[in-house]
């Protein structure tokens, strides 16, 4: 029976120190990094949306031009 419970303590004693390896290889983003990305990420967000926008009045405007006539 104890052999039993020297294979479980083992096999989590494995898992653990496997964790702990890949925990150690994780790079995290300097503040730096993070804002950078934010405002490249909020920028494309407002150049996207203002061609949609653009893209959306045009043809919204299109479609009345030949309906309403």
């Amino acid at each position: 029976m104890s052999d039993v419970r020297d294979k479980k303590d083992s096999v989590v004693s494995k898992v653990i120190k496997g964790l702990k390896s890949e925990w150690m290889k994780i790079i995290f983003p300097s503040n730096e990094q993070i804002l950078n990305d934010s405002v490249t990420v909020l920028i494309c967000s407002v150049v996207i949306g203002a061609i949609i926008f653009a893209l959306d009045s045009l043809i919204g405007s299109g479609f009345g031009f030949l309906f309403n006539r």
